[in-house]
């Protein structure tokens, strides 16, 4: 309500303004008659003056009755909007302290969010007796404070200060969620709902408007703003850490790529790795916008690296550095699955198989690929589930336990290379293969005239060729190719095609998992590139860039105030993960149970979610089986302070009525808020005023009576 009173009872007063009204009628006199001589002029004129004379009394006494009513309303205490009951007692108030990573900024010698609990705090001692009290901590999920609603007082003022920040965000549809389960058991109603922040715009959240009509089924919801705004100043930050999508192997370059926002012109952000500065990028785009930046890196041994991209510290640290892992696999295990060999396959198998496992480990098991090659109709179930990446070259059927297992590999990160050329299985490709690896079809069988046709090199950016010098993509481009399978393209990338227009070498992602096609195999009838010197490059670019998932099979990446989880490494026996695994971090001494679930027939690593930025280790025994990098939520550093106005239109749009935003310095200004506008000298103050307009009217009348 716009209008309240603080002592409504007083209102019963106004009935003493019928008062002039009833002396009004009770001192009327009737006139007498009295014969007089002839003076029919003069009873004309008073006559008229008569009438006016009436007039002017009914004004006096309406001027005595507006008097009066605004009297008794000036002593009712009127107020003009504002929250709560007439005097606050009995009602119940809802607060909610933003406590996301933007809470953390600079406010003067402390934070946005010391200045917001010092200020509920104060809320709270005010409050008069009555008034109940709960409060909503609120960042990537909504908890409630108290078990229960408390008195207002000295007790729940002093509870708040246990309230402590974190790196999350702010999530709106779990606050309102919140806030309806607790207006819904509020002693008292209206409910007042008042949110402490800074008020920065929420992220967009579909949920949020079924929260906000249970929040106002709940129960009747009053809102206000309270904006605590962090001090004026530069500010940046890095948001996102991209590292290498492909599996890494030791002392080779990679690049690992940073979306930052500096906050001036020319600033340095720098990449450390395992606690060792050993990189440097300088942002040369404008201050508060998103820039891309490029770290080198030489890749460190075996094992899962703990890295972060920084820079120096402006009004919110939070977001100033951002973790992430760098998994480096010991091996990447292949797994070369091939048709049944045939008397005429010669030396080099059905579909040339072995120059693949030759190409993937030319040094034999030493290298970055341990090559395992099976015959479709030999290899296992559990061989296909837990391979890093699988080669299938002309292979025959797999029954349905086997397609099932390459479909499972792909959900979890796997990767699957398909070189099949041979016309014999083009049949079972277009049935059944094809159509198992969500892969279009038919791809009929092609065979090229005379001596075969060159490939053109679609994307050189692309990740299969990035890096290559211009003499390796001509030997690249000068392989002749004899005989193919027409792949559809529909919903891939095209990385080689040959000079007809037909793709050659093509890509996708599968969910989680990667699928490369060579619309070929890789014998001697096929063309010439097994004996190309870009045969071993682009075969080990190939895998290595379908292992990037299983490659990360350990590492993780999660936000503040989300679960965590991730793959364990390879390796680790399932014994050991169903003896118990712990997480530790990002807080040091703090730590909790994990949950072993199993995914596609993987094992899984869930714990709960963190509150605050750093890493997750996840240990069995004293093993490290997985490390999880949290970040600051991005919109914390990209997302505006849309400030009171702009909250409340959004929360209007939701149905949730808003009132003035208060932005002043001190509870005395909420409190003000809460109270609204007190009318009642502006009452009293016209009454004053239309008792001396009454009092000058009749003195003038009586006067030009006399």
């Amino acid at each position: 309500m716009p209008l309240s009173f603080l002592n409504p009872g007083l209102l019963l007063g106004a009935v003493a303004a019928a008062l002039p009204v009833v002396l009004h009628f009770l001192s009327r006199r009737r006139a007498r008659r009295e014969s007089f001589s002839d003076l029919r002029f003069l009873e004309q004129a008073r006559a008229g003056q008569a009438r006016s004379l009436g007039v002017r009394r009914w004004l006096l006494l309406l001027l005595r009755v507006l008097a009066l009513l605004l009297v008794v309303a000036g002593a009712a205490g009127p107020r003009w909007g504002g929250l709560g009951s007439a005097d606050g007692a009995g009602s119940s108030y809802l607060l909610i302290i933003d406590v996301s990573a933007s809470a953390g900024a600079r406010r003067g010698t402390g934070t946005v969010l010391e200045a917001a609990r010092r200020e509920a705090a104060d809320l709270v001692r005010q409050l008069p007796a009555g008034a109940a009290v709960q409060v909503i901590v609120a960042s990537g999920r909504a908890e409630a404070l108290f078990g229960d609603w408390l008195p207002a007082g000295e007790a729940a003022a002093a509870a708040l200060a246990d309230i402590q920040p974190t790196d999350g965000g702010f999530d709106l549809a779990s606050v309102l969620r919140e806030a309806s389960r607790q207006a819904a058991r509020a002693p008292g109603s209206p409910v007042n709902l008042i949110l402490f922040g800074d008020l920065q715009e929420p992220a967009a959240d579909a949920e949020a408007e079924q929260a906000a009509v249970a929040l106002r089924g709940a129960r009747e919801v009053h809102v206000l703003l309270r904006e605590v705004a962090p001090d004026r100043g530069p500010a940046g930050g890095v948001v996102a850490v991209q590292v290498p999508t492909r599996a890494l192997r030791p002392g080779e370059t990679a690049t690992v790529k940073a979306t930052v926002v500096p906050a001036r012109t020319g600033q340095v952000f720098a990449l450390e790795l395992d606690g060792t500065t050993v990189a440097e990028a300088v942002a040369a785009g404008p201050p508060g916008q998103a820039a891309e930046l490029e770290f080198a890196v030489a890749v460190p041994g075996p094992g899962l690296h703990a890295g972060w991209v920084r820079t120096e510290s402006d009004i919110m640290a939070a977001d100033d550095r951002r973790p992430f892992v760098l998994a480096v696999p010991p091996r990447l295990g292949v797994l070369v699955v091939h048709g049944p060999d045939r008397a005429g396959d010669g030396a080099a198998g059905r579909g040339g198989w072995r120059y693949l496992a030759q190409a993937l480990a030319p040094g034999g098991d030493s290298g970055a690929f341990m090559v395992t090659a099976r015959a479709s109709d030999e290899v296992t179930t559990e061989a296909l589930a837990t391979a890093g990446v699988i080669a299938l070259v002309d292979p025959g059927p797999l029954g349905r336990s086997g397609l099932d297992a390459l479909a499972g590999r792909l959900a979890t990160g796997g990767g699957i290379l398909l070189a099949a050329g041979d016309p014999l299985v083009s049949q079972h490709l277009d049935q059944v293969l094809l159509p198992a690896l969500g892969l279009p079809g038919p791809a009929p069988a092609v065979a090229a005239a005379g001596t075969g046709v060159h490939a053109r090199i679609v994307d050189v950016s692309h990740p299969l060729l990035a890096g290559l010098d211009d003499a390796a993509r001509r030997a690249l481009e000068d392989v002749r190719w004899r005989r193919w399978l027409a792949h559809p393209i529909e919903g891939s990338r095209v990385v080689l095609e040959l000079a007809g227009g037909q793709p050659l070498l093509i890509e996708r992602e599968a969910g989680p998992g990667r699928l490369a096609v060579l619309a070929t195999h890789l014998g001697p009838d096929a063309g010439d590139f097994a004996r190309s010197p870009m045969a071993v490059p682009l075969l080990q670019r190939t895998c290595s860039w379908l292992g990037g998932g299983s490659a990360q099979d350990g590492a993780g990446t999660s936000l503040a105030g989300r679960p965590t989880g991730v793959r364990p490494r390879p390796g680790i026996p399932s014994a050991a993960l169903a003896a118990g695994v712990i997480a530790t971090g990002p807080v040091a001494g703090q730590g909790a149970a994990v949950e072993l679930e199993w995914r596609d027939g993987l094992p899984w690593l869930a714990a709960g979610p963190v509150d605050r930025a750093g890493f997750v280790a996840f240990l069995a025994a004293a093993d490290t089986v997985g490390l999880v990098a949290v970040g600051v939520p991005p919109e914390e550093t990209l997302r505006p302070h849309e400030g009171g106005d702009g909250w409340r239109r959004r929360l209007g749009a939701l149905g949730l009525t808003v009132a003035a935003p208060s932005s002043g310095d001190g509870s005395a200004t909420l409190a003000a808020a809460l109270a609204g506008r007190d009318l009642a000298p502006w009452a009293f103050l016209l009454a004053v005023v239309l008792l001396a307009i009454e009092l000058a009217a009749g003195t003038g009348r009586s006067r030009r009576g006399s």
